[in-house]
């Protein structure tokens, strides 16, 4: 057996932990805790986050809004060139019509 064979070994065998080891363990375990952040951050951190989730669905619902009233104001503006078109077919209609009568009291007259 060589000599990193035996080196390997040793180390892989198994110590008995130092005396205290336990103890201090959990001594530091204990001063992380302390060093945790206070209650009150926690709940600023919590308020914050409420405060973000309710302003994104507020943006969420606005950007709806606002989409939906882009499709009205279209669908707005079709029916008005709809209606703009028969329009000025009728009024087309009754010059036509308008015309016709005045050929006719001209043709009475004479």
């Amino acid at each position: 057996m060589s000599q990193f064979e035996r080196d390997l070994r040793e180390s892989l065998r198994r110590h008995q932990p130092p005396a205290g080891f336990a103890e201090q363990v959990i001594a530091r375990a204990r001063a992380r805790e302390k060093r945790a952040a206070p209650m009150p951050l926690r709940w600023l951190a919590a308020a914050a986050l409420v405060v973000l989730m309710i302003g994104g669905v507020v943006f969420v619902r606005e950007q709806r809004r606002q989409a939906e009233a882009e499709r009205n104001k279209q669908q707005l503006i079709v029916a008005l060139q709809i209606t703009s078109s028969k329009l000025n077919r009728i009024q087309g209609r009754l010059s036509a019509i308008q015309q016709r009568i005045d050929e006719l009291r001209l043709e009475e007259r004479q």
